[in-house]
């Protein structure tokens, strides 16, 4: 199996084990066993955690910010894009037995376990993620489709963190029942 395969796997098991148990419940036994390699050759690709939380987040941030730009340019209504937005985050708590949290939202939590170059990362995430929701707020306030007297940028903030902590309060009780009623919630605030 090549390089490339190998370190892509490494990554797709250290997102899914970060986003069910968070950095610091994951270690390199963890994904040794996940994905039946020796400790050993995980230190080959990835000498340090740190390395490997940078090249995961680097791989996530962009990722995430291509579907969430397909869904900006989209030609539907912005209560259309945001709730496909939010739809995003429901399909990552509905995975896995007891769900998952947006990988950067499992980051946030535990940004102490960050070097500066992941801090940066995360908050480069967040800064994207909320101009991209402002693009969704500003065309559902073109289209007629959502409404608020607050400024799209304090909403889009608001829209973020509810997400990110609804996450985290679903997974404790009421899973994605309840992080659906979150979401219905929060649309229906801003829609006239």
């Amino acid at each position: 199996m090549g390089t490339t395969d190998t370190k892509t796997r490494i990554l797709d098991a250290a997102q899914c084990l970060i986003q069910s148990r968070g950095i610091n419940g994951m270690s390199y036994q963890d994904l040794s066993e996940s994905v039946g390699i020796r400790k050993a050759s995980i230190h080959h690709h990835f000498p340090s955690k740190l390395d490997m939380l940078n090249a995961l987040l680097q791989r996530y941030q962009h990722e995430f910010a291509d579907t969430v730009d397909a869904i900006v340019q989209s030609k539907i209504t912005g209560k259309s894009k945001l709730k496909r937005y939010c739809a995003l985050f429901q399909g990552t708590l509905a995975t896995g037995e007891d769900g998952k949290t947006c990988l950067c939202g499992m980051m946030i939590a535990e940004i102490a376990s960050l070097d500066d170059s992941g801090v940066q990362k995360i908050r480069q995430f967040v800064r994207t993620n909320t101009q991209q929701i402002v693009a969704m707020i500003e065309s559902g306030m073109a289209d007629g489709s959502l409404a608020t007297q607050k400024s799209p940028k304090a909403v889009a903030e608001l829209v973020l963190a509810t997400l990110e902590g609804g996450l985290m309060v679903a997974r404790s009780s009421g899973g994605p029942q309840q992080f659906d009623s979150i979401v219905n919630q929060l649309i229906s605030l801003l829609t006239r």
